[in-house]
C-alpha cells in the first residue's frame, strides 16, 4: 500500500506464491529502488516485519511512532481521544462487553432471506 507493490514479492516471478509465502515466513522483504520511502517509514515497516511476534512493534508503538504522527490531526492522537471516550461523557457512550459480543453474535447469525450481497 505504501508503494504500490507487494513487499515480499518477488518481481521477477510474481505469480510464483510459494515462492512469495517462503519469502513472507524468511521476512525477505524489499522496498522498491524506483520509490523515494522516508527513513521513518522504512523503519516502521522493519519493525513491522519481524517474524517473532514478541520482538515485533506493538500498536501502541506503532501510534507514537514518527511516522504515523506525521501530519495527524491533533483530534486523532490518543491523547486527545480520551477526552471524548471515557464513562463519564453520555455523548460517546463506551459499550459493554456484552453488548459488544451481542453485536458479534447477531452478525454471526445468517437467516435464510439474508443476502451474501448486502
Amino acid at each position: 500500500m505504501l508503494v504500490g507493490a507487494l513487499p515480499f514479492e518477488d518481481i521477477k516471478d510474481t505469480e510464483n506464491f510459494q515462492k512469495t509465502i517462503k519469502r513472507v515466513m524468511a521476512v525477505q522483504y524489499k522496498f522498491p529502488e524506483r520509490v523515494c520511502i522516508s527513513q521513518d517509514s522504512k523503519n516502521l515497516i522493519s519493525r513491522i516485519f519481524v517474524a517473532n511476534p514478541a520482538m515485533r512493534i506493538t500498536m501502541k508503538e506503532i501510534k507514537s511512532h514518527p511516522w504515523f504522527l506525521k501530519n495527524l490531526p491533533k483530534e486523532l492522537r490518543d491523547g486527545a481521544q480520551d477526552v471524548y471516550y471515557n464513562e463519564e461523557n453520555t455523548k460517546y457512550p463506551l459499550q459493554s462487553i456484552e453488548e459488544i459480543m451481542n453485536i458479534v453474535n447477531e452478525a454471526k447469525t445468517t437467516t435464510a432471506t439474508s443476502s451474501p450481497y448486502l
